[in-house]
């Protein structure tokens, strides 16, 4: 008789545990560890097996190629600023790595478009906030990193590479890149 009674208690013990056990993996599998299982599985299914799933979301990773033609330095920076903006806002939450966002065509060439003239256009129209593309450094006329003299956040998030015959200006180049990197997450503005 008490032989069956020890049976019982471990068989009741062994079926507690497991429930404990399966709800445990219910909090894991519906908990913070979804996205990561997630993120998981679609690499290991796009990236290793090279097949396709409507369980993974998609990227589209496209370089789009705008002409921009505008009079003036100001509308310029303004055009320049509002697709690093838009490249900052569209795919920062959902690069890994780096992407070319937009091919700017320069049709025209108003004057020259330094570092300042964007943040400052980005200053003025609000485009400067607190959870968006910030820039407290800027590259100045002779190629200097100094600190952009007004209020555009605190964070340096554009990383300038404009070179050339024209300096540190867009000047006289036809294709500006705005590229979003991850891995320094900045936006990158290369003429």
């Amino acid at each position: 008789m008490s032989a069956s009674k020890g049976l019982e208690i471990s068989i009741i013990g062994m079926m507690i545990i497991g429930l404990v056990g399966i709800l445990i993996l219910f909090i894991f599998v519906q908990g913070p560890l979804t996205d990561l299982m997630r993120g998981t599985f679609c690499y290991f299914l796009t990236n290793v097996l090279q097949q396709k799933s409507n369980y993974c979301p998609t990227i589209q990773a496209a370089t789009k190629t705008v002409s921009v033609s505008e009079d003036t330095v100001t509308n310029l920076a303004r055009k320049i600023a509002a697709y690093a903006i838009d490249c900052w806002n569209n795919y920062r939450p959902i690069i890994k790595k780096q992407i070319a966002c937009y091919n700017l065509n320069l049709d025209k060439h108003p004057g020259p478009v330094y570092e300042y003239n964007i943040t400052k256009v980005m200053e003025d129209e609000g485009g400067c906030s607190v959870n968006g593309l910030q820039n407290a450094q800027i590259v100045d006329e002779n190629g200097n990193s100094v600190p952009y003299p007004g209020n555009c956040g605190t964070a340096d998030q554009i990383d300038w590479r404009v070179s050339g015959t024209s300096g540190y200006a867009i000047k006289d180049q036809g294709l500006v890149l705005i590229i979003y990197d991850a891995t320094i997450d900045k936006i990158i503005i290369q003429a």
